[in-house]
Protein backbone atom coordinates (compact mmCIF):
# COMPACT_ATOMS: atom_id res chain seq x y z
CA UNK A 1 0.00 0.00 0.00
CA UNK A 2 1.63 3.58 -0.99
CA UNK A 3 0.40 6.08 0.68
CA UNK A 4 -0.21 9.97 -0.81
CA UNK A 5 2.43 12.76 0.61
CA UNK A 6 2.00 16.47 -0.63
CA UNK A 7 -1.47 16.27 -0.87
CA UNK A 8 -3.21 17.63 2.05
CA UNK A 9 -3.41 21.93 1.73
CA UNK A 10 -4.17 24.35 4.58
CA UNK A 11 -7.02 26.19 3.87
CA UNK A 12 -9.21 28.74 5.54
CA UNK A 13 -12.79 28.76 3.33
CA UNK A 14 -15.80 29.76 4.27
CA UNK A 15 -17.47 26.49 3.51
CA UNK A 16 -20.38 24.47 5.65
CA UNK A 17 -17.89 22.34 7.12
CA UNK A 18 -15.86 22.08 10.42
CA UNK A 19 -12.73 23.85 11.80
CA UNK A 20 -11.44 20.19 11.35
CA UNK A 21 -11.95 19.26 7.82
CA UNK A 22 -9.62 18.15 5.63
CA UNK A 23 -8.52 20.06 2.47
CA UNK A 24 -7.10 18.26 -0.29
CA UNK A 25 -6.19 19.03 -4.23
CA UNK A 26 -8.11 17.11 -6.73
CA UNK A 27 -5.13 17.63 -9.11
CA UNK A 28 -2.86 15.05 -7.26
CA UNK A 29 -6.08 12.28 -7.60
CA UNK A 30 -6.52 13.29 -11.26
CA UNK A 31 -2.72 12.78 -12.07
CA UNK A 32 -2.54 8.83 -10.47
CA UNK A 33 -5.88 8.32 -12.34
CA UNK A 34 -4.49 9.69 -16.04
CA UNK A 35 -2.06 6.97 -15.62
CA UNK A 36 -5.09 4.55 -15.37
CA UNK A 37 -6.05 4.96 -19.52
CA UNK A 38 -2.56 3.73 -20.73
CA UNK A 39 -3.80 0.46 -23.06
CA UNK A 40 -1.11 -1.79 -20.69
CA UNK A 41 -2.54 -1.22 -17.89
CA UNK A 42 -6.66 -2.68 -18.75
CA UNK A 43 -7.02 -4.33 -15.97
CA UNK A 44 -6.08 -1.86 -12.81
CA UNK A 45 -7.69 0.79 -10.51
CA UNK A 46 -6.50 2.69 -7.58
CA UNK A 47 -8.51 3.17 -4.34
CA UNK A 48 -8.43 6.34 -2.34
CA UNK A 49 -9.00 5.87 1.52
CA UNK A 50 -8.13 6.94 4.68
CA UNK A 51 -6.81 4.57 7.11
CA UNK A 52 -7.10 4.41 10.95
CA UNK A 53 -3.70 3.86 12.16
CA UNK A 54 -4.60 1.83 14.92
CA UNK A 55 -7.53 -0.08 13.93
CA UNK A 56 -6.26 -0.75 11.13
CA UNK A 57 -9.46 -0.19 8.74
CA UNK A 58 -10.58 2.04 6.75
CA UNK A 59 -12.22 5.20 8.42
CA UNK A 60 -15.35 6.27 8.13
CA UNK A 61 -16.55 9.45 6.06
CA UNK A 62 -19.15 11.82 7.51
CA UNK A 63 -19.64 13.93 4.76
CA UNK A 64 -17.84 15.66 1.70
CA UNK A 65 -17.81 17.93 -1.50
CA UNK A 66 -15.97 18.48 -4.52
CA UNK A 67 -15.47 22.56 -4.69
CA UNK A 68 -14.42 24.41 -7.96
CA UNK A 69 -15.31 27.66 -8.77
CA UNK A 70 -17.52 28.52 -6.42
CA UNK A 71 -19.56 24.87 -7.09
CA UNK A 72 -20.48 22.56 -4.56
CA UNK A 73 -20.34 18.79 -6.17
CA UNK A 74 -21.14 16.04 -4.11
CA UNK A 75 -18.72 13.54 -3.02
CA UNK A 76 -19.22 10.10 -3.57
CA UNK A 77 -18.16 7.34 -1.12
CA UNK A 78 -18.20 3.36 -1.59
CA UNK A 79 -19.25 0.92 0.68
CA UNK A 80 -15.93 -0.15 2.21
CA UNK A 81 -15.43 4.09 2.32
CA UNK A 82 -13.77 4.77 -0.62
CA UNK A 83 -13.61 7.78 -2.67
CA UNK A 84 -15.33 7.42 -5.81
CA UNK A 85 -14.18 10.03 -7.49
CA UNK A 86 -14.86 11.61 -11.58
CA UNK A 87 -11.98 11.55 -13.87
CA UNK A 88 -12.47 15.44 -15.58
CA UNK A 89 -10.00 17.64 -16.39
CA UNK A 90 -11.83 20.90 -16.01
CA UNK A 91 -11.55 20.02 -12.51
CA UNK A 92 -8.02 19.55 -12.33
CA UNK A 93 -7.88 23.30 -14.46
CA UNK A 94 -9.89 24.91 -12.02
CA UNK A 95 -7.70 23.72 -9.11
CA UNK A 96 -10.74 21.76 -7.03
CA UNK A 97 -10.22 20.98 -3.93
CA UNK A 98 -11.85 18.32 -1.93
CA UNK A 99 -13.33 18.75 1.57
CA UNK A 100 -13.78 15.95 3.81
CA UNK A 101 -14.62 15.46 7.46
CA UNK A 102 -13.87 12.22 9.07
CA UNK A 103 -14.29 10.24 12.21
CA UNK A 104 -11.31 10.39 14.23
CA UNK A 105 -9.38 12.50 11.85
CA UNK A 106 -6.77 12.67 13.97
CA UNK A 107 -6.28 9.23 13.81
CA UNK A 108 -6.62 8.71 10.05
CA UNK A 109 -3.95 8.86 7.40
CA UNK A 110 -4.79 9.24 3.19
CA UNK A 111 -3.83 6.26 1.48
CA UNK A 112 -3.81 5.06 -2.04
CA UNK A 113 -4.08 1.44 -3.00
CA UNK A 114 -3.14 -0.25 -6.14
CA UNK A 115 -5.85 -3.02 -7.27
CA UNK A 116 -7.06 -4.92 -9.97
CA UNK A 117 -10.25 -5.02 -11.20
CA UNK A 118 -12.21 -8.04 -10.26
CA UNK A 119 -15.79 -7.53 -12.30
CA UNK A 120 -17.34 -10.71 -10.20
CA UNK A 121 -14.60 -13.05 -11.89
CA UNK A 122 -14.60 -16.47 -10.02
CA UNK A 123 -12.17 -18.34 -12.51
CA UNK A 124 -8.11 -17.73 -13.10
CA UNK A 125 -5.82 -19.10 -14.81
CA UNK A 126 -1.88 -18.58 -14.22
CA UNK A 127 -1.85 -16.30 -17.13
CA UNK A 128 -4.32 -13.75 -15.36
CA UNK A 129 -2.27 -13.35 -12.40
CA UNK A 130 0.64 -13.12 -14.37
CA UNK A 131 -0.79 -10.30 -16.25
CA UNK A 132 -2.16 -8.87 -13.38
CA UNK A 133 1.32 -8.56 -11.93
CA UNK A 134 2.48 -7.44 -15.11
CA UNK A 135 0.40 -4.40 -15.09
CA UNK A 136 1.20 -3.37 -11.32
CA UNK A 137 4.47 -3.53 -11.42
CA UNK A 138 4.22 -1.34 -14.95
CA UNK A 139 1.75 0.69 -13.27
CA UNK A 140 4.35 1.45 -9.58
CA UNK A 141 7.03 2.09 -12.19
CA UNK A 142 5.17 4.83 -13.84
CA UNK A 143 3.90 6.29 -10.21
CA UNK A 144 8.05 6.46 -9.22
CA UNK A 145 8.72 8.65 -12.12
CA UNK A 146 11.02 8.49 -15.04
CA UNK A 147 14.76 7.49 -13.58
CA UNK A 148 13.49 5.91 -10.31
CA UNK A 149 12.06 2.88 -11.16
CA UNK A 150 14.41 0.94 -8.99
CA UNK A 151 13.21 2.90 -6.00
CA UNK A 152 9.84 0.69 -6.16
CA UNK A 153 9.61 -2.37 -4.70
CA UNK A 154 8.76 -5.36 -7.43
CA UNK A 155 5.56 -6.66 -6.66
CA UNK A 156 6.24 -10.48 -6.41
CA UNK A 157 2.66 -11.78 -6.49
CA UNK A 158 -1.19 -10.93 -5.31
CA UNK A 159 -3.45 -11.33 -2.66
CA UNK A 160 -6.94 -11.99 -3.18
CA UNK A 161 -9.69 -10.57 -0.31
CA UNK A 162 -12.55 -13.04 -0.12
CA UNK A 163 -15.75 -12.37 0.75
CA UNK A 164 -17.10 -13.91 3.97
CA UNK A 165 -17.61 -17.84 4.16
CA UNK A 166 -15.81 -17.95 0.05
CA UNK A 167 -13.31 -20.80 -0.63
CA UNK A 168 -10.52 -20.90 -3.30
CA UNK A 169 -8.99 -24.27 -4.50
CA UNK A 170 -7.42 -25.15 -7.73
CA UNK A 171 -8.98 -27.71 -9.97
CA UNK A 172 -5.48 -30.05 -10.57
CA UNK A 173 -6.81 -33.58 -9.27
CA UNK A 174 -6.78 -33.88 -5.25
CA UNK A 175 -6.86 -30.58 -4.69
CA UNK A 176 -7.36 -29.37 -1.46
CA UNK A 177 -9.45 -25.76 -0.33
CA UNK A 178 -6.30 -23.09 0.11
CA UNK A 179 -5.49 -21.75 3.18
CA UNK A 180 -7.02 -18.00 4.15
CA UNK A 181 -5.87 -16.12 7.15
CA UNK A 182 -7.88 -14.70 9.68
CA UNK A 183 -8.73 -11.33 7.39
CA UNK A 184 -9.49 -13.41 4.72
CA UNK A 185 -6.62 -13.09 2.39
CA UNK A 186 -5.31 -15.54 0.05
CA UNK A 187 -1.48 -14.22 -1.11
CA UNK A 188 -0.06 -16.52 -4.04
CA UNK A 189 2.40 -15.96 -6.57
CA UNK A 190 2.63 -17.13 -10.55
CA UNK A 191 4.62 -20.80 -8.97
CA UNK A 192 2.25 -21.53 -7.16
CA UNK A 193 -0.33 -22.76 -9.81
CA UNK A 194 0.20 -26.51 -10.45
CA UNK A 195 0.48 -26.95 -14.36
CA UNK A 196 -2.56 -26.73 -16.20
CA UNK A 197 -5.04 -25.85 -13.56
CA UNK A 198 -7.35 -22.85 -12.76
CA UNK A 199 -8.11 -21.07 -9.31
CA UNK A 200 -11.63 -20.83 -8.66
CA UNK A 201 -13.38 -19.69 -6.38
CA UNK A 202 -16.66 -19.95 -4.68
CA UNK A 203 -17.27 -16.11 -4.92
CA UNK A 204 -15.74 -13.56 -6.37
CA UNK A 205 -12.49 -12.08 -4.48
CA UNK A 206 -13.61 -8.67 -2.95
CA UNK A 207 -10.13 -7.55 -4.42
CA UNK A 208 -6.91 -8.06 -5.80
CA UNK A 209 -3.65 -6.09 -4.59
CA UNK A 210 0.01 -6.24 -4.71
CA UNK A 211 2.27 -8.59 -2.77
CA UNK A 212 6.05 -7.36 -2.35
Amino acid sequence: MKTLTGMLLAASLALPFSASALTLDYKGFYDRMDKLYEPDVNRMKLVFYFNHRQKHRPCRIDDGAILSHGKRLPLLVGDDQQLLLPFDRSLRESSAVIRVELENDNQCDFAMQLQAEVLDKRRYLVEDVADIQLQMNTLMRAYAGVGFGWLQPEVKGVTFTLAPASKAQFTNPGSQPLPVDDKGRLTLTVDEFPAGAELVFSQAPHSISPMM
